[in-house]
C-alpha cells in the first residue's frame, strides 16, 4: 500500500490533476465572481420567426452574475427599442446598473443611447456608468 502512494506522490499527472482541482473556477458559489450582484447587465438582440403581432426581434437581457434573463420582443432592432426594453425591463425592475455590455451594433451604440443616458440617468442624480464593451 506505501508503494502505491509512493508511486501517485511521484506521478506528474496526478499532480497535475490535484492542482487543477485546487484553481478557483469562474462559476463560484453560485455566481460569476468577476462581477457583484446586480452590477451588470449583458445585452443582446436575437432573431426569430415574425409573430403574428409582427415581432421579429427579442431584446435579451442577462443579469451577469445570476444568469437572470429579461427579455423584450420588438418589431425592429433599434435603438428606441432597446431603450424602452432597458427602461421597461432592467431600470423599472432590477435598479441601475453600472454596467451594460453589448457586442457593438448600431441599436446599442449611438446618439440616441448616449442622450437618453444622460438626460434620464443624470437627470435623477443617480452615478450610472453606461460602458458598452466588445
Amino acid at each position: 500500500m506505501d508503494s502505491i502512494s509512493y508511486v501517485i506522490h511521484d506521478c506528474e499527472t496526478c499532480a497535475a490533476i490535484k492542482q487543477a482541482k485546487r484553481v478557483k473556477p469562474l462559476w463560484y458559489g453560485g455566481r460569476w465572481s468577476k462581477y457583484k450582484y446586480r452590477e451588470a447587465w449583458q445585452i443582446d438582440y436575437i432573431t426569430l420567426p415574425q409573430t403574428r403581432q409582427g415581432k421579429r426581434y427579442v431584446l435579451t437581457m442577462v443579469e451577469a452574475t445570476t444568469g437572470w434573463l429579461e427579455t423584450y420582443p420588438v418589431p425592429h432592432a433599434t435603438a428606441r427599442n432597446t431603450i424602452l426594453g432597458l427602461e421597461k425591463q432592467i431600470l423599472w425592475r432590477h435598479g441601475t446598473p453600472d454596467r451594460i455590455e453589448s457586442d457593438n451594433g448600431t441599436h446599442f451604440k449611438n446618439s440616441l443611447i448616449n442622450t437618453c443616458v444622460i438626460n434620464k440617468i443624470y437627470s435623477n442624480n443617480l452615478c450610472f456608468n453606461y460602458l458598452i464593451v466588445k
